[in-house]
């Protein structure tokens, strides 16, 4: 029962998170990307609130926290930006030539641990009314 109301929550978690980033719901092609942020997001938010299941009230936090971790660090994977028509520009003065290069930076497969600490901090004041204590 446990475990089917986790997926149940993670795929409504997922969808909601594509909604919230403009990304279409049929296309599942980064699913796997965004489920690996709702999992470590979801594990982080109940490691702080010391809880074993994320109440539905949290539900759109953990949204927000997931869209929020997601286009600090993926937004160039799951909107790719739109290719320059200037690419083969090229500027040549005497024997020396520049053209542009192509943007290099690669962003993770998987969520950094900074970045996901950010994001809790950032909504520490919606988590702290959840949170239970350890004894």
């Amino acid at each position: 029962m446990q475990i089917q109301r986790l997926k149940a929550e993670r795929e409504a978690i997922l969808r909601e998170v594509k909604l919230r980033l403009g990304l279409d719901l049929l296309n599942t092609a980064h699913d796997y990307l965004i489920g690996t942020y709702v999992d470590e997001v979801g594990l982080r938010i109940m490691n702080f609130c010391n809880i074993t299941v994320i109440p539905d009230e949290l539900s759109y936090t953990w949204v927000a926290m997931v869209a929020s971790a997601l286009s600090t660090e993926q937004m160039n994977v799951l909107n790719p930006p739109a290719e320059s028509s200037e690419e083969g520009f090229e500027l040549k003065i005497g024997d020396t030539s520049i053209k542009p290069t192509g943007s290099s930076s690669a962003s993770p497969s998987s969520p950094t641990v900074e970045v996901i600490k950010g994001v809790l901090r950032d909504y520490e004041g919606e988590l702290i009314a959840f949170r239970r204590l350890r004894w």
